[in-house]
């Protein structure tokens, strides 16, 4: 597991402070973190899955920079949206486990892949909306 650690703090330096960057690539590290948890068993799909819940743990920061900047006036609304909407994180889990109860546990996690297959998405969406 410190492998997967290690490999997370090397990419945290490499984004240096970008928002956008660190998004994209912890997103992009959750996919392969999660692919490889559903594709293998043991011990290699435990500390994959594990790994692609770090990835998680930074990335909010990320979406939520992301999310306000460039709002001006509408900050403090715009951050107050995205403080309600945490509650959009109690829709996946319902449907992972519906899944999960059609297809199993294990299979389940694909929900997890499209997720960040979709915040990989928001990273370079957000990425063109600010340069422009």
């Amino acid at each position: 597991f410190i492998i997967c650690v290690t490999i997370q703090i090397i990419s945290f330096f490499k984004a240096r402070d970008n928002a956008q960057k660190t998004l994209k690539l912890f997103s992009f590290l959750g996919i392969i973190s999660m692919t490889i948890g559903v594709l293998s068993t043991g011990k290699i799909a435990l500390f994959a899955f594990l790994s692609g819940g770090l990835c998680c743990s930074i990335m909010w920061p990320c979406i939520f920079t992301l999310s306000i900047k460039k709002l001006g006036k509408y900050t403090s609304q715009g951050s107050s949206f995205l403080i309600m909407m945490i509650l959009g994180g109690a829709i996946i889990p319902p449907i992972q486990g519906k899944l999960a109860d059609i297809i199993g546990i294990h299979e389940s996690y694909w929900i997890a892949v499209i997720c960040f297959i979709y915040l990989t998405y928001f990273a370079q969406k957000t990425g063109n909306l600010i340069k422009n």
